[in-house]
């Protein structure tokens, strides 16, 4: 009789284990780890509107479900009530990534639950989308404001495959009475490169990919530009402004998930950073500086891999991953007060080697010390920006004695803004030059000569007793009324 018992009690116990709950059957529901706004969030930055159901003007929601197991993971995710068979698996594809929850209870055990979640799908292509040659078509007046085709000075077309990405080159054409005559385009390209990230392989060799991109002979880009794995999946994602100024940054994991985004304003830049499962980990906002440059972050908001918040609106213990000018993954911690650090930070390397300790009264830096190459270095300043030899004086002078106006840009009346981006490098020479956004009529090949000929008149910038490479974004402006104008972006 106990024999029977035992097997009785061994068949009964995994179907009790198996069996899925409905939210109101248990005592604690299953929830994200970092609450249904973090899941929100996970969900808006992985999802990617098919082009297809885009172009019909896509506005509706697609239902699922799925069941949590008492891991945290999710499985069987199907779809209750969709759209369309392009939205209904997009949603099941990014429902599915997230891995971050808290499973229910019930008697104290963690069970298996049925969880539902809408997944809204917003989109519209409006009228200048050409569907049948899946190209998109903008209108421009005389200063390149967006407008309606009837009043149109310049338009632009815009060729992308079945994704919304470029697809070939970018054309841009002017008005001449009921024709359109071609301007110039920017060459589409598809370039294989090595590829590398702290998401991808922090510690390993790079990896086979390509890149797409549709960019002028200054190398300004005019299109969204994205690298891929080699079966296609995302590994970077950069779009860019009307400015021409990179506006929004992705970078995702081998499985295609977003682990970093960058949100670019013109006086703020915000980062958020996700862990494999989902967790949201990190939200930093970084002041741009007079120079272009970003400054000391606004620690604002931090979770731990349970999801519990430990810095909330600026407040609390961080503790986070970052990078060291190099690439190595840096471990810092210390308190927050109002979003900046206040008292004794640290930063470690992977390996637990201290990288540096710092202190803090306020945010404002007191004294630190590195140990770089198994030296130990004392600072003044965590970091010093590069400088032009000289001073902000010096560098105004140099523009304006060898500035020139082009002939050509002269007889046409031409003017505008050249957005230009150059990195001063450890030595303080200047490389990576680009022209963020054009002009033309000469106007651009002119600013970049100008900013290559400072190559070697500046100060590198130093962080942590470290020369390190730094990057400016630099508007130069051309009036034929008055001077040429050169500022830094603010």
């Amino acid at each position: 009789m106990k024999k029977l018992l035992t097997l009785v009690l061994l068949f009964s116990a995994p179907a009790f284990a198996q069996k899925v709950y409905l939210p109101h059957e248990v005592e604690k529901q299953a929830e994200p780890a970092g609450g249904l706004v973090a899941l929100n969030q996970f969900v808006a930055s992985n999802l990617r509107i098919p082009l297809k159901s885009a172009a019909k003007g896509v506005n509706g929601r697609v239902y699922l479900k799925g069941v949590v197991q008492p891991d945290g993971s999710i499985d069987q995710v199907e779809v209750t009530r969709g759209i369309d068979t392009l939205c209904n698996a997009e949603a099941v594809r990014v429902f599915k990534m997230y891995r971050a929850w808290k499973p229910a209870t019930l008697a104290g055990e963690r069970v298996r639950q049925t969880v539902f979640m809408p997944v809204t799908f917003k989109a519209s292509t409006g009228p200048g989308y050409d569907s049948l040659n899946r190209v998109f078509i903008d209108y421009f007046d005389d200063r390149f404001v967006a407008v309606d085709s009837a009043t149109a000075k310049y338009r632009r077309l815009l060729p992308v495959d079945s994704m919304g990405f470029v697809a070939g080159n970018v054309a841009y054409e002017e008005a001449k009475g009921k024709k359109w005559k071609k301007l110039g385009e920017a060459k589409f390209a598809r370039t294989p490169i090595r590829y590398k990230s702290r998401f991808v392989n922090p510690e390993s060799d790079s990896i086979t990919a390509y890149r797409i991109s549709a960019r002028d002979y200054n190398e300004a880009s005019h299109a969204t530009e994205a690298t891929f794995q080699p079966d296609g999946r995302l590994l970077s994602y950069v779009e860019y402004g009307v400015d021409g100024k990179e506006s929004l940054i992705k970078d995702y994991d081998l499985k295609g998930m977003v682990r970093r985004q960058q949100i670019i304003g013109d006086s703020m830049v915000t980062d958020v950073y996700w862990d494999p499962n989902g967790q949201i980990r990190a939200h930093r906002d970084f002041p741009v500086n007079q120079m272009g440059v970003k400054g000391d972050p606004f620690l604002m908001n931090a979770w731990g891999p349970d999801g519990a918040q430990y810095v909330s609106n600026g407040d609390g213990y961080w503790r986070g991953v970052t990078e060291t000018p190099y690439g190595k993954w840096l471990l810092e911690e210390g308190k927050v007060v109002n979003g900046v650090k206040d008292g004794k930070w640290t930063g470690k390397l992977a390996d637990s080697t201290q990288y540096y300790e710092e202190i803090y009264d306020l945010g404002q830096f007191k004294s630190g010390v590195s140990w770089l190459n198994g030296e130990k270095t004392a600072y003044t300043k965590p970091q010093v920006n590069p400088e032009f030899k000289g001073g902000i004086k010096e560098f105004y002078k140099f523009l304006a004695s060898n500035m020139r106006y082009p002939p050509d840009a002269a007889r046409r009346g031409a003017s505008g803004r050249v957005m230009l981006s150059f990195v001063v490098c450890e030595d303080g020479s200047v490389c990576d030059y680009k022209v963020e956004r054009r002009v033309g009529y000469g106007l651009d090949e002119e600013a970049l000569r100008v900013v290559k000929l400072m190559s070697g008149s500046w100060e590198p910038g130093v962080q942590r007793g470290q020369k390190v490479r730094v990057k400016y974004n630099v508007p130069i402006n051309f009036q034929l009324e008055s001077r040429t104008e050169v500022r830094f972006i603010r």
